[in-house]
């Protein structure tokens, strides 16, 4: 045998070997899946590298910054966007961390919402669970609403720069591109997991690099007339006619929860990934991380890049482009937001990729399981896309009430989110407190160990704290038009899920992981070991020819 048939040999060899390994993990996870009571249908296309790339891009850093700068800013001053975010990302880094042992403990595509069945005792387990699901699809869609909204300010407000400021878009012209970006990012995640997999895979590129661009750019072309180092460390001013200061830098914290939530989102892809159990809490960790420590140097330059205080945010409306426009010229702001344009637009993307196919699938909803249901030719959940399309269109129909109104979808992001990640954590503390023998919380590879429940414990008074002022009305005095509707909305959805749960739900919800068996068969995790190993043979086969 030549050397050269040799080393193709040993490529084949080596082609099978990594496959089979491959496959051997896969029945591992399923196994782990079935234990929990589910049954795999997703494909696993995403690789750890996507997995990260997409926990980055639901957080978006700049370009989310870029979306929520202006309560901080407007209503609390510099020194309040700067020491919010400071403050508000160890809180964010706490409830991170948290759901980040959940997940690694039972990484299913429900993510936390799943988990939280597993730690709840047997007694509440489907009626807190229903309140839980319900708290996360109210979540899951006003996030991918209020991302997209400001992704179609954020178009116009590049209109607006490149016109000198003669255009500035209506109300009707802001809604009907929101409408339109609503349709086109459904038909983008309606695609294929592969598709999805590789067109995820660049949002990290275009999210860090953006970020590092604007915290390079500002300063370098405003150098001579950036604001005072007093006036960027010490300034909080009351924006909001509440007279209070104190509150007024509160309020500061919509930025840094509505930029840093939807923590679980990577765990969504649990089904999607290999080896879910720490490559999901690996992702978001490090992407919350990431973010941070981004996001403070970006608030830091885009107080610094300030000029006139008084005039903003400016005929774009957003303070973040007035800020990029003042110091970097219109066509340099231009190509730099257009960056930011784009990252915002992957940002709205993996957002409204989300849960609504675990819920369904555990008959949460009553649509009879549709939209649970994957189609064959994409192997994504496409109904699941298109009722989030649906609503998140009503939802914008919102603007047409007020401004006020449709940044009570921007709350109600990081109100129910963060309320569903409480509930499993509170659980999973009452579990080492009570010594409960009903339910036993089973950690994965990611855990912190006792640390842990100091950790959780201050995620649960900083979730208290944060959400508690994300409900409160953000400017005084308060009107129909003023008033923040997050906390009402909440509210009603948990109370009419809970009373709908016990009246009449309860006959057919049993809760995650415990939902009936459909009549129509689907392939055992060995079958699809039987299927793929015989490709195995062929593609070693192409290799060997």
């Amino acid at each position: 045998m030549t050397n050269s048939e040799k080393s193709v040999n040993k490529r084949a060899y080596d082609v099978r070997t990594d496959n089979i390994h491959y496959l051997d993990a896969i029945e591992e996870e399923d196994a782990k899946l079935k234990q929990l009571g589910i049954r795999r249908e997703l494909r696993k296309e995403f690789t750890n590298f996507s997995t990260l790339s997409f926990a980055l891009g639901v957080l978006g850093c700049a370009a989310s910054i870029a979306s929520t700068i202006n309560t901080p800013l407007l209503l609390g001053g510099p020194a309040t966007a700067v020491w919010a975010w400071f403050l508000g990302s160890f809180g964010c880094l706490a409830i991170a961390t948290s759901v980040a042992e959940l997940v690694s403990a039972y990484p299913t595509s429900g993510g936390i919402y799943t988990s939280t069945a597993f730690v709840i005792p047997e007694k509440y387990r489907a009626s807190v669970t229903f309140v839980t699901g319900w708290m996360t699809i109210m979540g899951q869609l006003a996030t991918p609403a209020s991302v997209t909204f400001a992704l179609s300010q954020m178009i116009y407000a590049a209109v607006t720069i490149g016109t000198d400021g003669t255009f500035v878009a209506s109300t009707g012209q802001i809604l009907g591109l929101y409408v339109g970006l609503t349709v086109a990012l459904g038909i983008l995640n309606s695609l294929p997991t592969k598709w999805l997999h590789r067109i995820t895979s660049l949002y990290v590129y275009f999210n860090i690099l953006t970020t590092i661009a604007i915290i390079i750019a500002i300063p370098a072309a405003g150098s001579g007339q950036l604001a005072s180092h007093k006036f960027v460390w010490t300034e909080i001013s009351d924006g909001s006619g509440w007279n209070n200061r104190g509150f007024a830098f509160l309020l500061g914290l919509l930025s840094v929860q509505w930029v840093m939530t939807d923590y679980d989102g990577a765990a969504h892809l649990s089904e999607e990934v290999k080896n879910a159990a720490i490559a999901a809490p690996v992702a978001i960790i490090s992407a919350v991380s990431i973010t941070s420590i981004l996001g403070f140097f970006v608030n830091v330059v885009v107080c610094y890049g300030i000029r006139d205080f008084g005039a903003l945010p400016g005929p774009t409306g957003l303070v973040f482009s007035q800020i990029l426009w003042d110091n970097l010229g219109k066509r340099g702001a231009l190509a730099l937001w257009s960056f930011v344009i784009i990252v915002q637009f992957m940002t709205a993307a993996t957002c409204q990729l989300a849960c609504i196919y675990a819920i369904s699938r555990d008959n949460a909803l009553p649509d009879r399981r549709l939209f649970a249901r994957v189609w064959s030719r994409t192997g994504t959940p496409v109904n699941a896309v298109i009722v989030t399309v649906i609503v998140a269109t009503i939802f914008g129909l919102l603007y047409l009430a007020s401004i006020v109104a449709i940044n009570a979808i921007f709350s109600i992001t990081a109100v129910a989110l963060d309320l569903s990640y409480m509930i499993p954590i509170i659980a999973k503390v009452c579990i080492a407190v009570q010594n409960d023998a009903s339910v036993e919380f089973v950690p994965g590879p990611f855990y912190m160990g006792k640390w842990g429940y100091a950790v959780n414990v201050y995620a649960i008074l900083w979730t208290l704290l944060e959400t508690g002022i994300l409900i409160m009305p953000q400017v005084n005095p308060v009107s129909a038009s003023t008033m923040n509707y997050a906390g009402p909305i909440m509210g009603f959805v948990c109370g009419a899920s809970w009373i709908w749960y016990k009246l009449y739900w309860h006959r057919y919800y049993l809760g995650p992981g415990r939902h009936e068996e459909t009549s129509s068969p689907r392939k055992t995790s060995s079958e699809l070991y039987e299927k793929k190993a015989s490709s195995v043979d062929v593609e070693t086969r192409n290799v060997v020819d």
